[in-house]
């Protein structure tokens, strides 16, 4: 499947191959969620190990919000992995579809 632009430049796409790479973005983002959970369940196991006292508490205030900022991290991260999976097979059968449309208008004799 390729796309023409000025000058005859322009992209080829093989469909096969990006939904296959798209399955590969899904298990690194599985892979990705587990890790995350299991910073998040490090993180609940340890607690607040670090004391109520002065220097605990000092401590707390950095720590806390980075370890929580973390385990989010993990989860957006894992969000856009797979809004980008969707994406690119999106994109492919969009591409697919445009394929037969041309197809099916050059077969009839017409023009594009």
């Amino acid at each position: 499947m390729s796309a023409g632009g000025a000058g005859g430049q322009g992209f080829t796409l093989d469909p096969d191959a990006a939904t296959s790479a798209a399955g590969k973005l899904n298990i690194a983002a599985d892979q990705l969620e587990d890790a995350g959970k299991a910073l998040a369940d490090a993180l609940s196991a340890e607690g607040a190990c670090w004391g109520d006292d002065e220097s605990g508490q000092e401590f707390a205030k950095d720590y806390v919000p980075g370890a929580e900022g973390a385990v989010k991290a993990f989860t957006s991260i894992v969000e856009g992995i797979r809004a980008l999976k969707t994406n690119v097979e999106t994109a492919v059968q969009s591409m697919e579809g445009a394929d037969e449309t041309v197809r099916g208008v050059l077969k009839e004799g017409g023009g594009v």
